[in-house]
């Protein structure tokens, strides 16, 4: 008997056949993609989010992987008083200037009594002594002196009001959502406030924006045409992987420091708030960053 010919039916079976065989082909696909996706997290354990241990003393924690990608946080949004971790900001302004050309790292600045008298924590800057710019940031960026940057702000905007101004248009233009700034340098003081999570954008973006910060950050000890400036970041020099950025300490805002960190082709960023003592705040970033990038230097 002569079989007859479904021309509709050979053709869905084939295409039964066809789209089956592309399941399998997507399937095949997704599990190869999950599959790497697998093993880059073995091969870089620091790109996956990580577990904070629970003998960290610290309030307000952040870690952020070199590409600014959250890894870790714990109370990233309380606001709090910064600190000296402030002037990272003053700083940056102060690097802007110099990207503009509206300042040169050998302009000179005599030093008023005023600036020398300054309140806060200081380099030691003499009256009637006159010192570049780039000392300015020396003193600033490695010895927290707050007459170092009354100074920069002296020969930048004239006078503190306005370089705050600056500072708070500058941080809504970095997207600093929860900062404030009623002065330059740090000190305690009512509506003056960042949140962790807004010093980790900050110091990804001074690291992306200006790296020449850490030509000075990463440096334990300096000298500048005979002035001599040394880190207070007890990490810098002691461990390799550390490269700045700043250290701070208030009696409100407590034991801060903000820390950058290269191993190889790895970075992170740590930002620690408050921690029980600034022994602890060294101790528990260096904890840390063995955690992160995958052993001690």
């Amino acid at each position: 008997m002569k079989r007859s010919y479904n021309k509709k039916a050979d053709h869905r079976s084939t295409s039964q056949s066809h789209w089956k065989g592309r399941r399998m082909w997507l399937a095949g696909l997704a599990i190869l993609a999950c599959l790497a996706v697998a093993g880059l997290a073995v091969l870089q354990p620091w790109r996956s989010r990580i577990p904070l241990p629970e003998s960290l003393t610290a309030t307000s924690v952040v870690i952020l992987n070199g590409e600014g990608d959250m890894m870790a946080e714990r109370e990233a949004d309380a606001p709090r008083s910064p600190s000296s971790l402030t002037k990272m900001l003053s700083i940056y302004l102060i690097l802007d200037e110099l990207d503009r050309g509206k300042l040169s790292l050998s302009d000179t600045f005599t030093v008023p009594p005023e600036i020398a008298n300054t309140r806060g924590s200081k380099y030691g800057l003499r009256t009637g002594q006159t010192v570049t710019v780039e000392q300015l940031l020396a003193g600033t960026i490695l010895n927290s002196g707050c007459d170092c940057v009354h100074a920069l702000i002296r020969m930048t905007a004239g006078d503190e009001v306005t370089f705050v101004e600056w500072m708070n248009e500058k941080a809504k233009e970095l997207g600093l959502k929860n900062s404030h700034f009623v002065n330059a340098t740090g000190l305690d003081a009512a509506d003056h406030y960042m949140t962790a999570r807004d010093l980790a954008t900050l110091a990804y973006r001074l690291v992306r924006d200006h790296p020449e910060y850490l030509r000075y950050s990463s440096q334990a000890e300096m000298e500048i045409d005979g002035l001599t400036f040394r880190n207070l970041n007890r990490l810098v020099g002691a461990d390799p992987r550390v490269l700045g950025l700043k250290t701070g300490t208030t009696l409100i805002g407590g034991n801060n420091l903000v820390t950058y960190a290269e191993d190889g082709a790895d970075a992170c960023f740590i930002i620690l708030l408050d921690s029980a003592s600034e022994t602890r705040r060294f101790a528990e970033t260096e904890e840390l960053l063995d955690l992160v990038l995958g052993g001690a230097a």
